[in-house]
């Protein structure tokens, strides 16, 4: 029986692959995203401003704007969003790690003030959600602060959301089995490119 690698060796082995690999085209992304039933019938988009080797939902993002829908990325406060529209490339900023207890992984966030929100209520939409790889069942591996794993949960509970997670990556990144912990939360569905 082959022993499975434990979460810091396949986290590093995902990192090299991912940052060896070149990206699908961000237009493919949004076209994929965009022709789901799930992204049709959301009235808020909640995706992911992505780190390098990421899958880039850049352009979905756009898309989302252009469509009428309310687009926000995860702030660095678990369960707060901050809205951006058509400038939002304009108001990146890269997080210093004296902004997370975990560190920032350099992390790229949205900083104005003003487009802060509290945790999305009574709505109806999709969250993208990166990782460093999945299985078709939706388990998930993160990068290891537990950011998503928190939010999944947090989404999860409130009853008055009706979020459909998405699990972002590319075909390599799809794993048969990926060692998993008690607080490890799954997403619903998973697009590879």
């Amino acid at each position: 029986m082959k022993k499975m690698p434990d979460k810091n060796s396949l986290r590093k082995k995902m990192l090299d692959l991912m940052r060896s690999e070149p990206g699908p085209d961000p237009a493919l992304v949004a076209d994929r995203i965009c022709a789901l039933d799930e992204y049709k019938n959301a009235s808020h988009v909640l995706a992911y401003i992505p780190l390098r080797g990421e899958i880039d939902v850049s352009l979905l993002l756009d898309r989302a704007i252009r469509d009428g829908k309310t687009v926000a990325v995860p702030d660095t406060d678990i369960g707060d969003f901050r809205i951006v529209g058509d400038g939002w490339r304009d108001d990146l900023v890269r997080l210093s790690n004296s902004t997370f207890t975990t560190g920032s992984y350099g992390v790229l966030n949205i900083i104005d003030i003003n487009s802060r929100i509290g945790t999305v209520e009574k709505t109806k939409g999709i969250i993208l959600v990166p990782g460093l790889a999945f299985t078709e069942f939706g388990t998930r591996l993160g990068r290891g602060a537990g950011y998503y794993d928190q939010l999944l949960h947090l989404m999860g509970n409130s009853g008055s959301l009706d979020f459909i997670s998405i699990g972002i990556c590319r075909k390599s990144q799809l794993l048969d089995d990926i060692p998993q912990q008690p607080h490890d939360a799954k997403v619903r569905m998973v697009i590879t490119f």
